[in-house]
């Protein structure tokens, strides 16, 4: 399928759901198009080919291929092509908890975002061509469930303002990820000993992991030892508390015990009863 346009036939069942996706379209030779109302639902457009002129707030941007743009409802915009052809993808969108989802994700609007070719966001235009031709079933279901994937590749590969992505720092890290699975076991190991292994300065090791995980590499280690006491607790046998709490990696149960409840709102033993 070249070119495509789906309106989605959206029931009330669907129009109940978090987010919904009115329609989405890959258009290979996009024309100058004016709203100076802007679109009742979130917009999202980007360049598949050639490169076009978007305009809106008082701004005027480029979008080249592998670049896209998220707008919110009723945000007056103007595009018009700088190539011939210039084609693009879009999809519109909305939903009851759509902000919400949008805010959790932290995904950039109004601002250009860019991703590598070889991003599954670069092939989304193909990929959802399958849902336009396919006959009604549970149409708005379906591309609900498409467009969450669609907004975790945006927040995972997507760039920002020519910042990395988030794929990047994830895959900076995954060596020393998979090394504190070998030694989370062990007690001593600290920051010092992570910065030590990725080759890089504590403050540095800091910053990759709040930008990648929202958290430090510190409180990264515990909740990696607190998931492994809970696969524990809830493995056949009835190993004591103290028992697991040294084979994770805490030298003190009670302090593994005060951690436990902190993190998970119960303390083992309620989690063990709860879980077998």
């Amino acid at each position: 399928m070249d070119h495509y346009r789906k309106q989605i036939m959206l029931t009330h069942l669907d129009k109940k759901l978090p987010m919904f996706v009115e329609a989405f379209g890959w258009n290979v030779g996009e024309s100058e198009f004016d709203r100076p109302d802007g679109y009742h639902c979130y917009h999202w457009l980007h360049t598949t080919a050639g490169s076009g002129e978007f305009r809106f707030s008082g701004k005027k941007i480029t979008l080249s291929v592998n670049e896209g743009i998220l707008l919110k409802p009723n945000v007056p915009h103007f595009y018009t092509p700088l190539t011939d052809p210039w084609s693009t993808w879009y999809i519109t969108f909305g939903g009851a908890q759509i902000g919400a989802i949008l805010d959790a994700l932290d995904l950039a609007e109004s601002t250009v975002i860019s991703w590598e070719p070889s991003s599954p966001i670069a092939s989304m235009h193909k990929k959802a061509s399958k849902i336009a031709g396919a006959p009604y079933g549970f149409a708005g279901l379906d591309s609900s469930v498409t467009l969450y994937r669609f907004l975790t590749d945006i927040k995972k590969f997507g760039r920002a303002d020519n910042m990395r992505s988030l794929s990047h720092y994830h895959e900076r890290l995954l060596p020393l990820m998979r090394y504190l699975e070998e030694v989370y076991h062990d007690p001593a190991v600290g920051l010092e000993d992570m910065a030590r292994y990725a080759g890089l300065s504590p403050q540095h090791l800091n910053h990759l992991f709040r930008t990648a995980t929202g958290m430090s590499p510190y409180q990264f280690l515990i909740h990696l030892r607190i998931q492994k006491a809970k696969e524990e607790l809830v493995g056949p046998g009835d190993r004591t508390i103290k028992a697991i709490a040294a084979q994770v990696g805490f030298l003190d149960a009670s302090h593994f015990v005060s951690t436990f409840r902190r993190l998970e709102q119960k303390t083992p033993e309620q989690f063990r009863r709860l879980h077998r």
